[in-house]
């Protein structure tokens, strides 16, 4: 499978602001609106551990977008609690994010895995899944909902979801004085940079695109050629 991405909008305390350590609830065993479950007990860090980058928006292609890192992961329960460090003096854009989450306005986390083992209703005929509605003591208008529970997954990193994701929250910020007028300038300039890229890769694979389809007719009137000799 290819790397999910679930957000949550979890519980956080700021454990010590001087240093950037905020703890978050980073994901639990409640349905999400993809109509599935990921067992905390199923969480792995065998890569995670490595490194443990604490990035922008499930962005990890430059430095830039890197805020921080999660120093401390475990499961308790049916939740996993991530404490993360951020640094704002390395980065502005988490200069900005950590003072919007002191201030309350930025509670989003979202963590990016790659499912290795799960339960959904096509696998055993229904019955793996039906086992783990069970054993989650789901309501039944709960379980008829339930689409896959994931069982085995592991963790690639973990994101704020800051720009683009909440942009509520950022007016907000601005109107309580939590981030000034150059730190929108910031943003918006972050922002710009982003679609701009994303417009130059989609003009890119249009481009790869209409040649293969030149290609492909190119090969075609050539074979019909062929044929015809």
């Amino acid at each position: 499978m290819n790397q999910l991405k679930r957000t949550i909008f979890p519980e956080i305390r700021v454990l010590d602001a001087a240093g950037g350590l905020v703890e978050y609830v980073a994901s639990d065993e409640t349905l999400d609106h993809y109509r599935e479950i990921i067992r905390a007990d199923g969480w792995r860090f065998n890569h995670f551990a490595k490194n443990a980058p604490f990035v922008d928006s499930h962005d990890y292609s430059t430095i830039e977008k890197l805020l921080g890192s999660v120093v401390d992961f475990r499961v308790e329960g049916r939740k996993l609690i991530e404490v993360v460090k951020w640094e704002p003096e390395a980065n502005p854009i988490a200069k900005i994010g950590f003072a919007m989450t002191q201030a309350g306005h930025l509670k989003a986390v979202s963590v990016g895995f790659l499912p290795t083992k799960y339960a959904d209703r096509y696998k055993n005929g229904g019955a793996d899944l039906a086992a783990q509605i069970a054993e989650l003591g789901l309501d039944a208008e709960t379980a008829k909902r339930v689409s896959c529970v994931y069982l085995e997954q592991e963790q690639i990193e973990l994101s704020a979801c800051i720009i683009g994701a909440n942009p509520a929250a950022l007016a907000r910020a601005y109107k309580d004085g939590v981030i000034a007028d150059g730190d929108i300038d910031l943003l918006a300039e972050s922002i710009s940079a982003d679609t701009q890229k994303t417009a130059r890769a989609a003009e890119e694979d249009a481009a790869a695109t209409r040649k293969r389809e030149q290609r492909r007719a190119w090969l075609g009137k050539l074979e019909n050629q062929i044929t015809n000799l």
